[in-house]
Parts: structure tokens; sequence; C-alpha cells
């Protein structure tokens, strides 16, 4: 399966994802189902993934980071999802949900000041967008801010937020108060013990479960300019600049879910004996394998060839929804299957295949649904 991958990959990409998948197992592999179990965030391996350069790839070498393309980032992530895919979620949020915005539309020095810490492993970022009331419809949040002086003033608040409950810093989108629309949208930078910012306790969750999801709370958390990034009232168009590479990376965790599957799948079908030989010479056994194995390849394969477009600013809005529908759709199927294949062991805690199962499913609700993809592909065929 790795064959026609590899020709698309410089040796350099190769030796990051060889390089990743050996720090993955050995860091990862012992504690993922502990983590999980725990529900717990892995700081120490998080820290030694920042060590190893594993989360500043994309980052501005002047600010430490490897300046590497999107297809770097791809890798990394897939690898860490292949083993724990929360700790992958989480990790991306700080590197294309935080880092990259930072880099991109940050001054100097908020890039200065927040960058390093992120890509070193010493801070882990959040990214404030969803609220009670507005999933979906991203434009319909209520969090807002007014000016007092030289001043802004934020009250709202935010829910289902990726590392919110131990994040030390919060990029929040938040509208001027009186707007309404695309109009008004502002992101500000926040930090962990501004006055009147607060997060509630993690939620608890199906899958995903080491990365700790939360609300954040702001009550009348003041700032100053310096903590908006880009331009006051461009907050929308600059999340909207974003959304092809964070829907081709969210089709990238459910790469990294489904090839763990399909690995375990495998081994467990040479390894179990019935009727006297190993179930893989089952006709029907092979089939499913060899389904899984093909959907899992025409998603690796659409996704990854999207990455260069990303680098060079070319839109890819239908083809990235496509990518992040059919692998979400894909990763699920496949766990599924692979949960089919083992039978009651598959069913067990014992084995990985429940957990990856129960992982598969959120990237078809975050990040936005499976239906608010299949909306994007319809509209952008029905374009003029």
């Amino acid at each position: 399966m790795k064959i026609m991958l590899d020709q698309l990959l410089s040796e350099e990409h190769r030796m990051v994802r060889d390089n990743t998948r050996r720090f993955a197992e050995r860091t990862l592999g012992p504690i993922a189902r502990e983590i999980d179990a725990q529900e717990r965030f892995p700081m120490e391996v998080y820290k030694m993934a920042g060590e190893n350069g594993l989360i500043g790839s994309t980052s501005p070498v002047e600010y430490g980071g490897s300046g590497a393309d999107v297809l770097t980032n791809a890798l990394i992530k897939e690898e860490f999802c292949r083993v724990a895919s929360g700790f992958g979620m989480s990790v991306n949020m700080c590197t294309t949900n935080f880092c990259f915005f930072i880099a991109k539309y940050g001054s100097d020095d908020l890039k200065r000041r927040y960058i390093p810490p992120v890509i070193q492993g010493d801070a882990l970022a959040a990214f404030c967008l969803t609220e009670p009331g507005a999933g979906s419809d991203a434009l319909s949040l209520k969090t807002s801010y007014r000016r007092e002086g030289d001043r802004y003033v934020l009250n709202g608040a935010k829910t289902f937020i990726t590392n919110a409950p131990i994040a030390r810093y919060f990029l929040v989108v938040a509208r001027e108060h009186g707007t309404i629309g695309a109009k008004g949208g502002t992101l500000f930078v926040l930090e962990s013990g501004m006055e009147g910012l607060s997060t509630g306790k993690p939620f608890e969750k199906m899958g995903m479960r080491c990365s700790p999801t939360g609300e954040v709370f702001l009550d009348n958390v003041a700032v100053g300019r310096d903590q908006i990034l880009g331009e006051e009232g461009r907050g929308f168009q600059i999340m909207f600049e974003t959304l092809d590479e964070e829907r081709i990376l969210g089709a990238v965790n459910s790469i990294g879910i489904a090839q763990a599957c399909i690995e375990a799948a495998v081994k467990y079908s040479k390894e179990r004996i019935q009727f006297a030989k190993p179930i893989c010479s089952f006709q029907m056994v092979q089939n499913m394998l060899a389904e899984m194995a093909t959907q899992l390849c025409i998603s690796r394969q659409f996704t990854y060839t999207l990455c260069p477009f990303v680098d060079r600013g070319i839109k890819v809005t239908m083809e990235a929804s496509m990518a992040k529908y059919h692998a979400s759709v894909m990763a699920t199927r496949v766990a599924l299957d692979a949960i089919q294949i083992m039978g009651g062991y598959g069913y067990m805690k014992e084995y990985n295949v429940e957990r990856y199962m129960r992982d598969a499913k959120l990237v078809e609700i975050g990040g936005g649904t499976s239906e608010i993809q299949k909306l994007i592909i319809a509209r952008e065929l029905l374009k003029p």
C-alpha cells in the first residue's frame, strides 16, 4: 500500500514519515490504551515531540520551526493518528489552527511570544470558534467585543473546544458588538490566567478521549490592540482562508485511523485459526480486507495530492471537502469491518480496534460534518 504513495514523496518526506512512525510507536504505543481510559493528554510525549521537531514542522524557521510543506505536516499527523488519534488531533490544533494563523497573520511580537512555546512542546493552544448555538453555522456566533478606550472587552462562551481544559493559549473568534453575518469578526490571542477567562471541566467523550475538550468562558476579558491577530474586522475572512488545509488534515486523521485498523485486521486474520486454517484464507474475509485497503488507498492518494496546492495558495475548496467527507466515512466503515473480522475479540477493550472505531466517528462530525461537506461539494458543482 506504500508503493504508490512513495512515488509522491521525496526522500526527506519518507524520512520524516518513518521517523515519526518510530517515535509514535515508541512513545505513544505503550500508553495509548491507558491515556484513552484515563482521558489524559500525555504532555510528556508532547514535550518529546517538540524536542524532535514534530510540532513545528511547518512553522517559520526564524521562530524555531522547520519551514516544511503541508505534506510533511500531513505525514506526521497520519503517524500520530495511527497510534493515538486523539494525540494527533490535539497536536494538529496547535500546528494548523494556532501556529499557522499566528505565523501568517501575526505581528512579529505575537510570533515571537506564542510560536516557540507551542512548537517546543511547552504549551498547548486552542482555537475557539464553536459555541452552544453556533456549530455548522459559524457566522451565527454570539461571542462579542466592545471598545473601551484603548482596550477591547470580550464576553461570551465557546464549547467543544479541543485542548481548552489544559491550554495555555487561546485563539478566539469574536464579533464586534452589534454586527451580524460575515461582518465584524476579529481574532484575539488570549492566555490562561487573564482576568475573566476560565474553562470548564473536560467533557466525557465516546472517542478521542486523550484529547481534552471543553468550554471557554469570557467574562469582561480586557486586552489591548496588540492581542488582535491580523486586521480588526477581518477575522471571518482569515478563518475561511485556511479551511481547505483544515479539511485536508481532517481527512488525514481518518487515514491514520484506517491504516491502524487494516494492520490490526490483517494481523489477526493470519493468526486466527478456524476450521483448521487461518481466517484470512476465507474468501469473505479477503473481500472485506480488499475493500478496506482499496478505500484507504483512494483516500490517501487523493488527500495527499491536494497538499501542494495549498502550499501554492491554490483554492481546492470542493476537493478538500471531498477528501474529508470520503476519508471520514471510509474510516468509520473500515473500523467497523475490522471489528467484524475480529469478531468478539474486536468488541473487547483488550484489542485496539474498538478504540479506533470510537475515534473514527468524530471526524464525521468535527471540523464540519459530513453533511456540511456534501453541501459545499454541491455548491461548488452548481456554480455558474
